[in-house]
């Protein structure tokens, strides 16, 4: 290979390399998520959108983040939370939904535990949230109708 086509290829991995997010982050794609068995996304959050997070039974685990476009400040509040977990003090026996704010540490979320309006996660940076599910006993559980059905919104613009 010539000095050109390796100085093209430098040029070509350095745009890609400036242009490109990180892979670990997930995918982009449109704000409303429904969790697939297996699903990792990135979501932005701007002045008058609104995006749902929907997660079932069959799902293992779901991974979003979200971040902030024009917004200075989102809030996350839960419709539904409805978490199989034998463990309800500090959710580790089951499955759980977690939320990690910018700048704090991430809260597990499982049995009848809920986002309301009056008590919701709300960040001024990134928010990640993830459903976890487990397999066997623990997985198949109790609750027949298990799930999480969440909004993100921006609340100061």
């Amino acid at each position: 290979m010539g000095s050109a086509g390796l100085l093209l290829v430098l040029i070509f991995t350095g745009l890609n390399y400036i242009s490109a997010t990180d892979p670990r982050e997930g995918r982009g794609g449109a704000p409303n998520v429904i969790c697939g068995r297996w699903s990792n996304r990135v979501v932005n959050i701007g002045k008058n959108s609104a995006a749902e997070f929907e997660a079932g039974k069959s799902t293992k685990r779901c991974t979003v983040l979200y971040k902030l476009t024009d917004c200075k400040e989102m809030e996350l509040t839960c419709s539904y939370l409805l978490i199989d977990n034998r463990d309800p003090d500090r959710c580790k026996k089951g499955n759980v939904f977690t939320v990690k704010a910018a700048g704090q540490q991430p809260k597990r979320f499982c049995k009848r535990d809920t986002l309301t309006s009056d008590f919701p996660a709300r960040s001024r940076g990134t928010m990640k949230i993830w459903y976890t599910g487990t397999t066997g006993m623990l997985g198949t559980g109790r609750y027949m109708e298990q799930g999480v059905k969440c909004t993100v919104v921006c609340i100061k613009q």
